[in-house]
């Protein structure tokens, strides 16, 4: 009976020994695994942290753009009502010429004339220029169509279009060869010759005026401008 109930004994501490182990065992592992679980978890909310940053530079960056992208609407919207003004006034202008070509068109030839020269009178050379041009090219062969090439070629002069003067009163020269206006024609090409380097040319119609018009206020000036030349 004794050797029984020590053999039991025995074998009731062995159970319980053997407990307490595998209980220390669990409790390492699972130690372990919440030393792991915890690592995890800093990690995602280091993880997490460094996300914000990124998402909280991406929103500066999103409102830097949106404010270039303001910024060059705004540019746009300024450009295009440069480009509206620019249309506007090119419009008005080509209305301006068309109302004044209509105009021309229904006008007697003195009317048309009379208007030009009253726009030189009064120092607008561009529009006297235009007026006396319409008037040749409508009426060339009109009383006083030479009269309008030398007046063309005077509001020329006055703007600085030298060229174009000397072409104006050529065109005089050429077509109206027996027009009373041929020493003041004449006179006032070789001037408007001189500044494009045609100094010869200048002198040949100057002497010319002497020559053949030596009782003229022309041939006088002429003389004096052939001395400047010398």
């Amino acid at each position: 009976m004794k050797k029984i109930s020590l053999f039991l004994f025995m074998a009731g501490s062995g159970f319980l020994l053997s407990g307490c182990v595998a209980s220390e065992r669990d409790m390492g592992t699972l130690k372990l695994q919440l030393q792991e679980l915890n690592n995890t978890i800093f990690q995602m909310q280091s993880n997490q942290a460094e996300l914000a940053g990124k998402m909280d530079e991406l929103n500066r960056n999103l409102s830097v753009s949106n404010e270039n992208f303001s910024q060059l609407g705004d540019k746009f919207t300024n450009l295009s009502t440069k480009l509206d003004d620019i249309s506007t006034t090119v419009r008005q202008i080509a209305t301006s010429q068309e109302n004044a070509t209509v105009q021309a068109q229904t006008l007697l030839p003195s009317d048309l004339f009379n208007e030009a020269k009253g726009l030189l009178d009064k120092g607008v050379y561009d529009q006297a220029a235009n007026g006396f041009k319409i008037y040749v090219s409508k009426y060339p062969d009109t009383e006083q169509a030479d009269q309008a090439y030398l007046y063309m070629g005077d509001a020329y002069v006055a703007v600085g279009q030298t060229k174009q003067a000397a072409i104006a009163y050529a065109t005089l020269l050429q077509k109206y060869p027996k027009s009373e206006w041929i020493p003041s024609a004449r006179l006032k090409y070789a001037l408007s010759i001189v500044p494009l380097g045609k100094k010869d040319e200048a002198k040949r119609y100057l002497n010319s005026i002497v020559k053949e018009f030596a009782s003229s206020p022309e041939a006088t000036q002429a003389k004096a401008e052939l001395a400047k030349l010398k």
